[in-house]
């Protein structure tokens, strides 16, 4: 096992990299070879075109001709209820599916995730080592000497911002986002399009990124411009979000502000929530009317069930099947990813008894650390601040 990795290790061997040519003119090969097997199809289809659209300009130049011609209506007749149905039949047919096998075949042989894990590594060490700037090498600059043909493409500088991104190099990954940006090249975008990648997957990264240094601002500017490849699940994501809305040290308005949050999911656009804020630093946030009339009812009618009913503070318990509608609206609130949340609990305070701090009196499990993000409390009764 130990001689196969180290024979697979291509980033590593300047001689196994002769293997990866061979590869690689094999499967631009293959690539030629599909080509021409779309292209003769497609030579096929349109002078079949070309030929239908004549006859058919020739029958209804002279109608008259056409019509008083039984043989001509004939050949009308039998093309219509036989050559459209080989048509179609022609158009269903899968083209190149040899080719694609091969393509998959060879996949074995190519370098894998770790070959290029290892190739961005000895990117950043050629970096360190003779202290390169990353703008001139993905130009081709090495030593002062210019070499244009070994420049890096904006994908191959995607790639080093998301290898370094991952190891948690920041900044590093956002010069490499930026050089990435500046090489990307729009006219090429239906080619992007087939790598899974655009601008909008660069914009989305140095968003995060820029939002996670305090950049709020362009990091904001950045996130709104690749809004509809967003992912709100995603944890990064949502923390950037929330992290520019949690900066009080950036931006320290003269007083507070009530507005409409719409901007946290794509459903708040169509049904924001009414949002308070009474604190910066610390974060704290009043949502008005975000939970019905029905559900209070529906909880408070659940905690009769209870034992002891609506029990003391001390003794908080779990409503595991609270309504999802619920726990969804705290997506919509927060932007957290609420699959790893805890269960809701109910919380009644002794009549007489002024309201006083939560604390966090639930035991810290490995599932149940207690370093928070965010906490939510509902008041289902009238409650004075």
């Amino acid at each position: 096992m130990k001689n196969l990795v180290k024979e697979k290790s291509y980033a590593a061997s300047t001689e196994v990299l002769k293997v990866l040519l061979n590869y690689e003119e094999m499967l631009e090969d293959n690539l030629h070879d599909y080509v021409m097997e779309l292209k003769t199809k497609l030579d096929l289809t349109q002078q079949a075109v070309e030929n239908f659209r004549n006859e058919a300009s020739r029958m209804s130049a002279d109608f008259e001709t056409f019509r008083s011609n039984p043989l001509s209506s004939f050949a009308l007749i039998r093309h219509q209820q036989k050559d459209w149905h080989k048509w179609a039949l022609f158009m269903k047919q899968k083209i190149g599916e040899a080719h694609i096998a091969y393509a998959q075949h060879l996949r074995s042989k190519l370098p894998t995730a770790v070959d290029l894990q290892d190739a961005n590594r000895n990117i950043e060490l050629l970096i360190k080592y003779y202290q390169l700037s990353p703008k001139e090498l993905a130009e081709g600059t090495l030593l002062q000497y210019s070499q244009p043909d070994s420049a890096l493409s904006s994908l191959d500088c995607y790639a080093l911002g998301m290898f370094n991104y991952v190891q948690k190099e920041y900044l590093k990954s956002e010069v490499w986002f930026n050089i990435s940006l500046s090489l990307y090249d729009t006219s090429q975008k239906d080619k992007y399009n087939v790598y899974n990648f655009s601008e909008k997957n660069l914009h989305k990264w140095l968003g995060v990124l820029l939002v996670r240094r305090r950049e709020h601002t362009l990091g904001m500017w950045h996130l709104n411009q690749a809004l509809d490849i967003i992912d709100y699940d995603d944890e990064m994501v949502s923390m950037a979000i929330i992290r520019e809305h949690c900066s009080a040290g950036f931006r320290r308005p003269t007083h507070l502000h009530c507005r409409y949050n719409n901007f946290m999911t794509p459903f708040l656009r169509i049904a924001p929530l009414k949002m308070e804020e009474l604190s910066l630093d610390p974060l704290i946030l009043l949502y008005h009317k975000a939970i019905y009339n029905s559900e209070i009812e529906s909880l408070l009618n659940r905690s009769l069930n209870l034992n002891p009913p609506l029990a003391h503070e001390e003794q908080l318990s779990p409503l595991r099947d609270l309504d999802q509608t619920i726990k969804e609206r705290v997506v919509d609130m927060s932007g957290l990813n609420m699959d790893h949340s805890e269960v809701f609990h109910l919380n009644n305070d002794d009549i007489g008894v002024g309201f006083h701090l939560e604390e966090d009196e639930l035991l810290e499990t490995a599932d149940r650390p207690r370093n928070r993000i965010a906490g939510v409390l509902f008041y289902v009764r009238i409650f004075s601040f």
